[in-house]
C-alpha cells in the first residue's frame, strides 16, 4: 500500500520530510515509528508540491527546499525528483515573510486538477502561520479533488462543522490543527504540568517563552499571527491541568542566525505540602523542521490507512496525537496510547 503525498508550502518542513524519506529508506535509527498502518517509510511518495513564492515555483522541488528562506539544515542530499513546483493559494493576508517577495499563484481549481492529476491520497498543509482563507480554500480544493487533508497550520479549519461533513460525504478524512513536534515546547510544557499535578502539587503559574530564527518565527512575530497562536499553544498547554491557572504561552522573538533552531524557556511555580513552594525554570533548544519529521511521516501513513478501514471525517485519534488543537483536547498519553493501539503494527 503506497501513500501518495502532496504539499502545499515549500518550506523547512518540507525539506525534512524529503530528506527523511531518502535517510530513512535503509535504516531506523531516530524513526519513531517504522511502521504505521502496516506502511513503511518507503511507501510514502510525494507527488506535487504547491508554493506561492515565485523563487521556488516552477523549478525542481529538489532545487525548491534549498531555496531562501528556507534554512533547515541539509543532512543528505535530493536528486532531481521530477516534480516541478506549482503555483499554490494566497487567499487573505500575505504572510510577512512573502510581503516583498513576487507572488505565483493559481486558483482551487487549478489546485484541484493538479492534485487530480497526481493522484494525491493527502494535502500536507504547511503554509505559513496566519494564512487562515488559504488554509481553507486548500481544504475545498481537496474535497474537489477527492483528496484527504492534513492541517499542520494553527488555522482553525476543523472547528468548521459544515467543512468536516462534507469530507465525510466525500469518504475522506481530515485532521488538524496545528502539527505538534515530536518533542517541542508544546508538548514539552504539558509534559511538565501533568508531572506536577499527578504528583499531588497544586499549579499556581506557568509560561513559556520561544525565541527562534526561520521564516515561521519570523512571520510569528507579526502581532496578529502571535495573538492567534499564542491562543491556541496556550489552550493546547491548559488542557493538562483539570483546573484554572495561570499560564501564557508564545514567540517573543526572532533570531535570524539561528536558523531552523528554537530556544523555549519555561517558568512554573506550584505548591505543595503545607503550602511550600516549588518553582522550575528550564529551556529546551530544538530544530523545528527535525522535530516535525516523525510526526508528518505517521500522519500520512495514519490517514492513509483510515481511508483504508473506511473511518472518513475526523479521525480523532490522528488529530489527538499529531496536532496541539485537535477537535477533542485529551492528555497526551492518552492521545498516543490510543493512537498507538490503532496504528502501530
Amino acid at each position: 500500500m503506497v501513500v501518495r503525498v502532496a504539499v502545499a508550502g515549500v518550506g523547512n518542513c518540507t525539506s525534512v520530510l524529503l530528506q527523511g524519506l531518502r535517510y530513512y529508506r535503509n535504516r531506523a535509527e531516530g524513526l519513531w515509528h517504522p511502521k504505521i498502518g502496516g506502511m513503511g517509510v518507503r511507501d510514502v511518495r510525494v507527488v506535487a508540491a504547491l508554493e506561492v513564492d515565485s523563487n521556488k515555483v516552477g523549478i525542481d522541488l529538489s532545487e525548491a527546499i534549498n531555496t531562501a528562506p528556507n534554512v533547515a539544515k541539509r543532512v543528505v542530499e535530493i536528486p532531481r525528483s521530477g516534480i516541478v513546483v506549482q503555483p499554490g493559494l494566497a487567499d487573505g493576508e500575505v504572510p510577512p515573510h512573502l510581503r516583498d517577495v513576487e507572488l505565483k499563484t493559481t486558483s482551487k481549481t487549478d489546485v484541484a486538477r493538479a492534485l487530480k492529476e497526481a493522484e494525491a491520497d493527502i494535502l500536507l498543509n504547511m503554509i505559513s502561520s496566519g494564512s487562515d482563507k488559504s488554509s481553507r480554500a486548500y481544504a475545498e480544493a481537496c474535497i474537489d479533488a477527492g483528496c484527504s487533508y492534513a492541517n499542520c497550520t494553527p488555522s482553525l479549519v476543523l472547528r468548521d462543522g459544515s467543512l468536516v461533513s462534507r469530507f465525510r460525504a466525500k469518504r475522506l478524512v481530515i485532521v488538524g490543527d496545528d502539527l505538534m513536534s515530536q518533542l517541542g515546547s508544546t508538548l514539552f510544557h504539558r509534559g511538565i504540568l501533568k508531572l506536577l499535578v499527578e504528583r499531588g502539587l497544586k499549579m499556581r503559574k506557568s509560561y513559556q517563552l520561544d525565541v527562534g530564527g526561520g521564516a515561521e518565527t519570523f512571520n510569528t512575530i507579526d502581532e496578529k499571527i502571535r495573538a492567534a497562536k499564542r491562543k491556541v499553544k496556550t489552550s493546547s498547554v491548559a488542557s493538562e491541568v483539570p483546573y484554572k491557572f495561570e499560564t501564557v504561552t508564545g514567540t517573543t522573538d526572532y533570531v535570524d542566525y539561528m536558523g531552523n533552531d528554537r530556544t523555549s524557556y519555561f517558568w512554573l511555580e506550584a505548591s505543595g505540602f503545607l503550602g511550600s513552594p516549588l518553582t522550575l525554570d528550564v529551556y529546551l533548544r530544538s530544530s523545528d523542521g527535525a522535530n516535525a519529521g516523525n510526526l508528518l511521516l505517521d500522519v500520512v501513513r495514519a490517514v492513509k490507512a483510515s481511508v483504508k478501514s473506511r473511518r472518513f471525517g475526523v479521525e480523532q485519534e490522528v488529530c489527538a496525537y499529531a496536532f496541539k488543537s485537535p477537535p477533542r483536547a485529551v492528555h497526551y498519553d492518552e492521545a498516543y496510547n490510543a493512537f498507538k493501539d490503532r496504528f502501530v503494527h
